[in-house]
């Protein structure tokens, strides 16, 4: 399938997502995924809690700082993407809508987070050919039945009339959770795990989607594959970032 026909599919899915959650929704009310408040899927007090990123942070992972530069770990061992953006820190309720949306089936938060992602974009002055999420391994894809990170990015790109293509970029072994693990162990598993598809993507100026950085070594591996098989350039953006 095209990249144009991945953009088009994206477009068509929007809508019926739209109509489909709004039914479900008016015969199944949901609760807030931040605080459990009925009838609603994300409130108005639970975003007034989120913690925007919206001051001075390092050049190029997006890590708050108290004034613009580079952080520590760039300037010691820079990333392979070019720059890392992020909307929000990863605490609550954040925390615990994002892990609703990834391990509880809560997929119509996806809607909700690209939305936000739509929010930050323009203000970034960031101009790309092309957006891809984070892909999943085979066993936590078929395990969960859909992939968080493709619903937040599937939405952003049919709303901003970039090309989406989630086939171009995959994991080519399985990978432990990053979750369990210390920085050092976080990049020895991800590393040489993504492999990319070069015909797809040489030449183009590549965001890559997530719903959340930590240290940022998931991105970078996607990153390499992409830049290897030769895109020019990659830009990271996600829902949340920890701190």
């Amino acid at each position: 399938m095209s990249a144009g026909r991945e953009l088009k599919g994206a477009g068509h899915s929007q809508i019926l997502s739209r109509w489909l959650w709004t039914g479900i929704d008016l015969i199944f009310p949901p609760s807030c995924a931040g605080c459990g408040k009925p009838s609603i899927r994300w409130c108005c007090d639970c975003e007034s809690k989120i913690i925007a990123i919206n001051g001075p942070t390092c050049y190029i992972c997006g890590l708050p700082r108290t004034k613009p530069g580079f952080c520590q770990r760039c300037s010691a061992n820079r990333p392979a993407f070019a720059k890392l953006r992020s909307w929000a820190v990863y605490s609550d309720p954040i925390r615990k809508a994002l892990l609703r949306l990834k391990y509880s089936n809560d997929v119509g938060l996806g809607e909700i987070f690209a939305s936000k992602l739509l929010d930050l974009f323009p203000g970034l002055g960031w101009n790309v050919d092309l957006v891809v999420p984070v892909p999943l391994g085979r066993f936590r894809q078929r395990q969960r039945g859909y992939n968080q990170s493709d619903l937040i990015a599937r939405i952003f790109a049919a709303s901003i009339g970039i090309l989406y293509d989630p086939k171009v970029l995959s994991r080519n072994r399985e990978t432990r959770s990053q979750v369990e693990l210390e920085l050092d162990e976080r990049e020895v598993n991800v590393k040489g795990a993504f492999t990319a598809m070069s015909d797809r993507i040489r030449d183009k100026k590549i965001l890559v989607i997530d719903d959340i950085a930590t240290t940022g070594a998931t991105l970078s591996a996607c990153s390499e594959a992409l830049l290897a098989a030769g895109a020019a350039e990659i830009l990271a953006i996600t829902v949340a970032r920890a701190l």
